[in-house]
């Protein structure tokens, strides 16, 4: 703990930590009370006597109204010492001191309580923690993801306000105004058919982009991972879903040359290609995180490789899927030293073409779960490289026991929890130091 922190820490325990000691009750644990006192009886005096005979710290009183809130230290029993207090004669009531939250606003998006991978209160928060990252932060229009995939559905009224916008493109004019190689390639670029038109005509690419930044809030569908984002499309899939290595090749390139922070490649196959693998390393070499399906043939990645998802590089993030439960889906594959961590991925909700949503399963929907977290935290902690963005999300994970073994971090993504760790990595030194003061004074208050 830095010197700052400790002297903040110390001035917060000496100002509102006081405890009356003498021959007290044993007890173990620790609560908070808020105790009121009987008419008759002069308050000051009376919280005085209470505080030293059963040994509590008081947090604040008022003998004008009666009241005080006290708190059993660590290792005193709160349920023994709640008994006590309720039949003291001096007491005229007890109660728990409760927790208040802010009052959370839900996306009115109208499909939202479907969406069990973003809040599921239902089987014990087998989510990704998304409403209590939205708290933090909720993305930044300047963060891009590049959807590698069958294109995007762009004019999808839960889409197309989030479509990331070649500013220095004139749309239509058949020019490369920008004079990076491509033509009118507004919203991205389509390298199956060689033209700035990536409209989805499969369904994949639409799936993904929603489930990663879906316009939010609008009353329309679903609600993003992200509120604020930007979502490249760029086409290496063709109509059947399949696409050539060296379309997808291209793809990565696209991206990285045009502001991509974050990749997600839904998409793989058994084949090693070395060129594949250098793409994926340039991506690297200019900073962008490439997220990548693990497969859904059921199938151990650490004896089948399954790439890209199985490249040895470290800007990869190689992602299972879990179910509602929290269990690794049936289909997916697994790698306790091949794949990275789980995402949901079973019966997910999503943006499909035409305007319309669909319930999909796969590894493809766990990836895009991932990119977005990263997106998230390089909209809050601006300035990260990938290895330290890689390095929150595996660090942060829910371990769960159905995942011990089956991937490298053990555990299922939790975006809040990579946000509240991201913060000591800001390059903001006193925002990091008003945060980690008010947690630990927040951490205290809770105890």
């Amino acid at each position: 703990m830095s010197g700052h922190a400790a002297l903040i820490v110390a001035f917060f325990v000496a100002a509102n930590g006081f405890a009356l000691a003498q021959t007290r009750p044993a007890f173990t644990g620790r609560a908070h009370f808020i105790l009121t006192i009987a008419p008759g009886y002069r308050t000051t005096e009376a919280f005085g006597e209470i505080a030293d005979l059963y040994g509590l710290q008081v947090k604040y009183y008022s003998a004008r109204h009666g009241i005080a809130a006290v708190r059993v230290p660590l290792g005193r029993a709160p349920g023994t010492a709640r008994q006590l207090l309720a039949a003291d004669h001096r007491v005229r009531q007890v109660e728990p001191d409760a927790l208040m939250y802010p009052a959370r606003q839900f996306p009115n998006d109208p499909l939202f309580p479907r969406q069990w991978a973003l809040f599921n209160p239902a089987n014990g928060r087998a989510d990704v923690k998304a409403q209590e990252a939205w708290g933090i932060t909720r993305g930044r229009s300047h963060v891009v993801i590049g959807i590698i995939d069958t294109g995007i559905d762009y004019l999808h009224p839960d889409l197309a306000a989030h479509m990331w916008i070649n500013e220095d493109e004139v749309p239509g004019n058949g020019r490369d105004d920008d004079n990076n190689g491509y033509v009118d390639d507004v919203h991205g670029y389509d390298f199956v058919h060689r033209r700035g038109d990536p409209r989805d005509d499969h369904y994949h690419g639409t799936v993904m982009a929603g489930i990663a930044g879906a316009v939010t809030h609008n009353e329309e569908g679903i609600a993003g991972v992200m509120h604020d984002v930007s979502l490249m499309a760029v086409k290496g899939l063709g109509s059947t879903g399949y696409g050539f290595t060296s379309d997808l090749i291209a793809c990565i390139y696209y991206a990285v040359d045009n502001g991509a922070d974050v990749i997600n490649a839904s998409w793989g196959s058994a084949r090693y290609t070395r060129a594949l693998y250098d793409a994926i390393a340039y991506a690297g070499a200019h900073d962008v995180i490439f997220v990548a399906a693990a497969g859904n043939w059921r199938r151990d990645n650490d004896r089948e490789p399954f790439y890209p998802a199985s490249y040895d590089l470290d800007n990869i993030l190689s992602v299972a899927a879990s179910d509602s439960l929290d269990s690794l889906a049936s289909f997916s594959h697994w790698g306790a030293a091949t794949v990275d961590l789980a995402a949901p991925g079973a019966s997910v909700i999503s943006t499909y073409p035409g305007g319309r949503y669909v319930r999909t399963s796969g590894t493809s929907m766990a990836a895009p779960h991932v990119a977005a977290c990263i997106g998230l935290c390089a909209a809050y902690a601006p300035g990260l490289r990938y290895r330290e963005h890689t390095a929150l999300v595996l660090q942060s994970v829910e371990p769960l026991f159905h995942l011990r073994g089956r991937c490298v971090s053990g555990g299922r993504l939790d975006i809040h929890r990579a946000l509240r760790q991201s913060v000591f990595r800001r390059r903001d030194t006193r925002f990091a130091l008003y945060y980690l003061t008010t947690a630990i004074l927040d951490q205290r208050n809770t105890r």
